[in-house]
């Protein structure tokens, strides 16, 4: 019997920040303007703004509305 749960892990993949920003700006060209985005979604407008400028990090609300979760990992320092 397959495992199950090592399959979905496989499947996952790391994003990086600029990533996520990415994914919004597809999201945002797919729903038509930010404004539209957020009220599909229930996002605040003001924060997707914020850190579609950098100004602000993406917030727990975004990323529930993209369907991710914040991990922290760490790696080795190359030297």
């Amino acid at each position: 019997m397959p495992n199950h749960h090592a399959q979905r892990t496989r499947q996952r993949r790391l994003l990086s920040a600029e990533d996520v920003i990415e994914l919004l700006h597809a999201e945002i060209a797919e729903a038509g303007s930010q404004t539209a985005w957020a009220r599909r979604t229930g996002a605040n407008r003001t924060s997707l703004n914020l850190a579609l400028t950098g100004r602000q990090p993406v917030t727990r609300s975004l990323l529930d509305a993209l369907g991710l979760d914040r991990v922290v990992a760490y790696t080795p320092r190359r030297r």
